[in-house]
């Protein structure tokens, strides 16, 4: 058993070696996959995948004048290896862990799951009916468009992985993860030729209704985009994110809740603190660590103009987000973080303030936060207003975009429109061209969320997001 001599290894190096392996962590992956890929409702190409593989990471301590630092290096392993090669690669590991020197960490001990994941329900179905359930969704939807819009290219993948995380200190955790991908590109004729949207969606349910949802909103959006008239100037318009952007501006508020964001001070963000400008003092946040503020947690003083106007501007809707070990539906869900750390359901941000630090237990440990784990997915409270009242008054709302990109660290985002809804008040035609830019540290206190919510690619999160104070950049 592979494991079995990974281990031996491990032994060998640490009773004949001079450089010694303080802890190992070693990740276990049986993969089996079906692929299918279509070209309009034809199957041009099935096949199936199967696949073992073993990552690695050996830690290596050292001491410097008392202080303890820690190295660290991950290989893989394949089955195929025999185990010489396997004991020289390992100890190749070893050298460059001990190259390394980053402040000292424990490894998580065993802890008992504090999140119980629900079994899939691709796992009761044989492997014909996994996919043709999902092809079903998808082509079932695309029927309903015939003649207005349709499906140019379809692919499919069904896996199932059964993953073993096991390190020095005794934790040995199984599990199966269902993973479910499509990326599909839809299109419609126009009067100057044929146009595309290109989307893809990741599940792990066998649910014909949001697989079916998925691609029908993209249908119904191509079949626009062919005719789309160019987007006019506008200005002082609300825009309006929705799905995958909408999702998106939240994660920027998750990501810089991380404590390796924080560590590295590439987030801005203070616990106790809000994250969307204006000051509030009516939530209890975790307590900041010894001169964390100072040294860590800081606001830099290179804040931007914008961003120092935002801290004195009321917010419209304070901001509740959790992250989340495990969402229906989505095959980032589990029990334990990277690490081995058990994971359960906390909140982040309450009423727009910062309330604890999640993330890897090293930078936990290395900024004196508890440790609270490495999480896959957050989700964020519905908002107070519904769809139909963000739609009353005039707005842009873009559905797709050339490529959307949004700074990490600055919250600065910007994208080519593709396709767009601009409401005068009267009408609402869809248009094309132009572009969006703007801030989120400096727009956050305006936005307002939808209450409705759905289940994206790694959140629940509301459906749209509304910000008032957007750039809007037009072609006529």
């Amino acid at each position: 058993m592979m494991i079995d001599t990974i281990r031996e290894a491990i032994a060998s190096i640490n009773s004949n070696d001079a450089i010694k392996i303080a802890d190992w962590r070693l990740v276990e992956r049986v993969i089996s996959r079906q692929e299918r890929y279509y070209v309009a409702n034809r199957a041009e190409q099935a096949r199936m995948v199967d696949d073992r593989g073993y990552a690695l990471t050996v830690y290596v301590d050292s001491a410097q004048s008392g202080t303890k630092f820690r190295g660290e290096a991950t290989i893989s392993l394949q089955p195929s290896f025999s185990a010489a090669d396997g004991l020289l690669k390992i100890r190749q590991a070893v050298v460059a862990a001990s190259k390394s020197r980053n402040p000292w960490f424990a490894l998580p001990e065993p802890s008992a799951p504090k999140v119980k994941l629900p079994i899939s329900g691709f796992e009761s179905l044989t492997p014909a009916d996994q996919v043709e359930i999902a092809r079903d969704a998808f082509f079932s939807a695309a029927a309903r468009f015939e003649g207005s819009a349709r499906i140019n290219a379809l692919e499919l993948f069904i896996t199932r992985e059964r993953r073993r995380l096991l390190n020095s200190r005794g934790i040995d955790y199984s599990t199966v993860v269902w993973r479910g991908y499509s990326e599909f590109v839809v299109e419609a004729d126009s009067p100057s030729g044929t146009v595309e949207l290109f989307d893809d969606i990741e599940f792990s349910e066998p649910d014909p209704a949001r697989l079916a949802s998925s691609i029908a909103s993209r249908l119904a959006q191509v079949h626009d985009r062919a005719l789309a008239a160019p987007m006019p100037q506008l200005r002082d318009l609300p825009v309006i994110l929705r799905g995958k952007e909408a999702e998106e501006a939240f994660a920027w508020f998750y990501g810089n809740s991380r404590t390796e964001a924080v560590y590295s001070k590439a987030s801005a963000f203070e616990v106790g603190k809000s994250v969307q400008g204006a000051a509030h003092s009516d939530v209890d946040a975790e307590p900041v660590p010894q001169g964390a503020t100072d040294s860590t947690c800081a606001t830099s003083t290179s804040d931007t103009s914008a961003a120092a106007a935002a801290l004195s501007a009321p917010v419209a809707e304070p901001l509740d987000l959790w992250a989340e070990p495990a969402i229906e539906g989505l095959p980032a869900s589990t029990a334990f973080d990277p690490d081995g750390f058990p994971l359960e359901r906390t909140e982040v941000i309450s009423g727009g303030v910062l309330k604890t630090l999640t993330g890897s237990v090293r930078h936990a440990d290395w900024l004196g936060f508890p440790r609270r784990g490495a999480f896959p997915l957050f989700s964020v409270s519905p908002g107070s207003t519904r769809l139909e009242k963000l739609h009353a008054a005039p707005y842009l709302e873009p559905v797709m975009f050339s490529d959307f990109q949004l700074d990490p660290v600055t919250g600065d985002f910007g994208a080519e429109i593709r396709l767009a809804y601009y409401f005068d008040g009267k009408h609402t035609v869809p248009v094309s061209g132009g572009s969006i830019s703007g801030s989120l540290s400096a727009l956050s206190g305006s936005m307002r969320r939808s209450v409705e919510t759905e289940v994206a690619s790694r959140s629940r999160s509301p459906v749209a997001l509304m910000l008032n104070g957007v750039t809007i950049t037009g072609n006529a």
